[in-house]
């Protein structure tokens, strides 16, 4: 049996086992291992083990065993999933994969306008400006600019893993000049777009909230984010949802991040759904969000959206990656804490030149546009093992 072992950062969770190809990957026969390494540390404990919907869990980790433990495999032919970015916090991980070279795979997606392109293009001096004004994504996680400089000595020395295939989503990656094989494929989402564009869909008219769970999301503290006031916050939402609701004559429907616990009290009794952003924005009218990768949803179906900030992101990180978005869509950026009529609501009608660009920027890779990524990418890893 062909075995894969995601290494991640991120918990095991019913979305990170269908946008990273668990579930493709368990029906086809494969054993699967997930490794949970959100929590590494350089401190002896045991590794917990369980079992989440058939794939076996493992947690706790300590570098000395993650370093047993691939070891360990070294005689057993595997394929490693790498669902971890490299920066400073991760960079022992990368380095030890380095010394113990197992067969990895990186999946090179969810670039955005405001850490992609737009970064890029920035002076030295402006990046640091963005980094006094707390405006650096993964800030804690980099921790300074003394971080960054590590990250790059140690790519410069040669001291971390480059993996053996970096499977790219878009036209704008950032892959290692010397990676060994890239592969073209389109962002997960996309995968879902396609499915639900099989179905006989109907646009009805209601409006769908991307909702990033800005209230309990462990992310804004682990990259140096700011807190928000709950309660403000929900009020605020609330406040702006009846405004645009009165003016646009619709509805609107929360799709829920995945971590997210609302009560149905917490959006004044609107519809809350998990897990079904793909059907709900294909079939809605308009599109409101914060800035979230789930935006492709919004672009590839030609939706018209509008980006939302608060009071509180003003001069921080937040408003500027909101602000990057919506000049990416050239859609309107509304502060629902200071917008006061409805008739200054503005929707702006959809540039398909426009969403075509951010498109093939940060969605779909245009040699393989129209074909489902669990395709390529289940074709590779099978090859992987006949070889």
């Amino acid at each position: 049996m062909n075995k894969a072992i995601y290494i991640s950062a991120m918990p095991f969770s019913e979305k990170v086992s269908r946008d990273w190809y668990i579930n493709l990957l368990h029906e086809n026969n494969y054993d699967i291992e997930f490794w949970d390494v959100s929590d590494i540390s350089n401190s002896n404990k045991n590794i917990i083990s369980s079992t989440r919907d058939k794939i076996q869990v493992l947690s706790n980790f300590s570098y000395p065993k993650f370093e047993e433990m691939l070891i360990r495999n070294n005689h057993i032919k595997i394929i490693y999933i790498v669902v971890v970015s490299f920066h400073k916090k991760t960079s022992k991980i990368y380095t030890t994969l380095k010394k113990i070279n197992p067969y990895t795979v990186f999946f090179n997606w969810g670039e955005t306008p405001e850490g992609g392109i737009s970064f890029k293009k920035k002076t030295f001096s402006q990046k640091i400006m963005m980094y006094k004004n707390n405006q650096l994504p993964f800030l804690s996680s980099l921790s300074s600019l003394t971080g960054i400089l590590y990250c790059k000595i140690l790519k410069y020395l040669n001291k971390i893993k480059i993996h053996d295939i970096y499977f790219n989503a878009g036209g704008y990656t950032n892959t290692p000049k010397n990676a060994k094989r890239v592969v073209n494929i389109n962002l997960c989402d996309y995968d879902q777009y396609i499915s639900q564009k099989a179905n006989d869909n109907k646009v009805d008219n209601f409006t769908v909230f991307i909702d990033s769970n800005l209230v309990s999301n462990s992310d804004i503290e682990l990259n140096g984010l700011k807190k928000i006031d709950r309660d403000k916050y929900l009020s605020s939402l609330n406040r702006f949802f009846d405004m645009f609701e009165k003016q646009y004559k619709t509805r609107v429907i929360i799709s829920a991040h995945p971590t997210s616990n609302y009560s149905q009290n917490d959006f004044n009794g609107r519809e809350i759904l998990k897990l079904k952003s793909a059907e709900l924005i294909s079939n809605s009218k308009y599109v409101l969000s914060h800035h979230s990768t789930a935006v492709s949803y919004a672009v590839l179906n030609y939706k018209p959206i509008i980006f939302l900030t608060i009071d509180d992101w003003i001069g921080e990180y937040e408003e500027y990656a909101n602000s990057e978005f919506s000049k990416s869509l050239q859609s309107s950026l509304i502060n629902i804490d200071s917008i006061k009529f409805e008739d200054s609501i503005l929707i702006k009608d959809v540039d398909i030149s426009i969403y075509d660009k951010y498109k093939y920027n940060f969605i779909v890779s245009k040699d393989v546009e129209g074909i489902e990524s669990s395709k390529i990418i289940l074709k590779e890893f099978n090859e992987y093992f006949v070889n």
